[in-house]
């Protein structure tokens, strides 16, 4: 009686082993194939950030160009591009009409890029620079907005309507 009293202890135990083994493996397979949590800051990108700007501000079709390269945007330096770890910007040909959203690579970076978005607005607004824009224009210029937040910074002009430039921001800031 004691041997299958043993017998049948042994028997359960291996098929505790094996529904556990199955368990673990079950597990493994789950975490291998999902995908990690997503933070506030892994779900928002400069592309995303810029996508919600845009459908803000109504879009625009006169937006010809875009780029994900820090070196093409004329609102940065050379030596600011090396401190941008993504970008989306988005324009037309004259640059009148854009948007850009930019990740600095270090959140103390982002308070200098935030200096060279405001020094291109104000060089923008000047004006020697716009004689040769029409009123429209020179409006969209002078109602840009740009801003701030973590790492992101953003400069937008879309509208020659402060009021609608500010709509895009305010869908910017929401998705960070």
């Amino acid at each position: 009686m004691l041997k299958a009293n043993q017998k049948n202890k042994n028997e359960r135990l291996q098929q505790i082993k094996k529904i556990a083994c199955c368990l673990l493996a079950f597990a493994c397979c789950l975490l291998a194939l999902g995908k990690p949590p997503i933070t506030a800051d892994a779900a928002a990108s400069a592309k995303s950030l810029c996508k919600a700007a845009l459908d803000a501000t109504g879009g625009s079709k006169q937006l010809t160009s875009q780029t994900t390269q820090a070196g093409d945007c004329p609102i940065f330096t050379v030596a600011q591009s090396k401190k941008i770890s993504s970008i989306a910007y988005l324009c037309d040909d004259q640059e009148i009409y854009s948007i850009c959203v930019a990740k600095a690579a270090k959140k103390s970076d982002a308070s200098d890029l935030l200096k060279s978005i405001k020094t291109y607005k104000k060089n923008n607004s000047s004006s020697d620079y716009l004689g040769d824009y029409s009123q429209t224009e020179q409006k969209v210029f002078k109602n840009a907005v740009c801003g701030k937040k973590g790492q992101y910074v953003w400069y937008i002009a879309m509208s020659s309507n402060k009021d609608i430039n500010k709509k895009g921001q305010d869908a910017l800031k929401k998705q960070l």
